[in-house]
């Protein structure tokens, strides 16, 4: 076991551990979902992460957005990111993948999951669409305001993400606060762990639903 990772080890078993130190994962984005996800993916200890962005920094991304700062203003988001990381110098591999979701979007062979970090559900259907032909999990989080949602789709669900959300268009950008986002993210690094690392509890044909505001949660079935 990696030396950082002591004040973990109780958590899990042996097979657990092994298991968590090899996963490689996929993250599709890295707006505010996504640099949350890598930075805590990273120092739980996992194998490589593949980041895959097309876009530039800007100043409103600067919120929330947390391998960014003004210095990067300008900078594609993926290789500011994979700098970013590195300097943590922990063992995790970080690939920066340069380019745009679409349905030509080849998926790496050694993939584990793949993490939902995007900004509208037209992209999320495709990523969703990219899982199941290849045979992966696929976890969804979005999030507006204080209110946010999280969904793990598994290749045998016969509930895609489509089915779930087909009514949800195209609309203003929304409204995004950095601890939200930040708790949204974690609580989606979770739920994919659970699942990865065979616990009893994981999201099954159920959709989390967090209200930040109020401090709810919910879990509703999917039927």
């Amino acid at each position: 076991m990696k030396d950082y990772l002591k004040r973990q080890e109780k958590l899990f078993n042996k097979k657990q551990q092994q298991q968590l130190e090899k996963l490689n994962i996929m993250i599709a984005g890295t707006g505010g979902l996504g640099t949350n996800q890598a930075l805590q993916l990273q120092r739980v200890g996992v194998n490589k992460i593949y980041l895959y962005d097309y876009d530039l920094v800007e100043i409103t991304n600067l919120n929330r957005q947390l391998c960014y700062g003004k210095k990067d203003i300008g900078r594609p988001k993926v290789e500011a990111a994979v700098e970013f990381l590195k300097e943590f110098d922990l063992e995790t591999e970080i690939v920066a993948r340069n380019e745009k979701i679409s349905m030509a979007t080849k998926i790496p062979e050694d993939i584990d999951i793949i993490f939902d970090g995007m900004d509208n559900f037209e992209s999320r259907f495709i990523l969703d669409q990219l899982a199941l032909e290849n045979e992966l999990p696929f976890i969804h989080a979005g999030i507006e305001g204080f209110f946010a949602q999280i969904m793990l789709v598994l290749p045998e669900s016969k509930l895609r993400l489509k089915d779930v959300f087909a009514g949800s268009a195209k609309k203003e950008t929304p409204a995004v606060f950095s601890p939200a986002v930040t708790v949204t993210a974690s609580v989606q690094v979770l739920e994919a762990l659970k699942y990865l690392l065979e616990f009893d509890n994981y999201l099954k044909n159920q959709l989390l639903h967090i209200d930040l505001l109020s401090s709810q949660i919910e879990k509703i079935e999917l039927k």
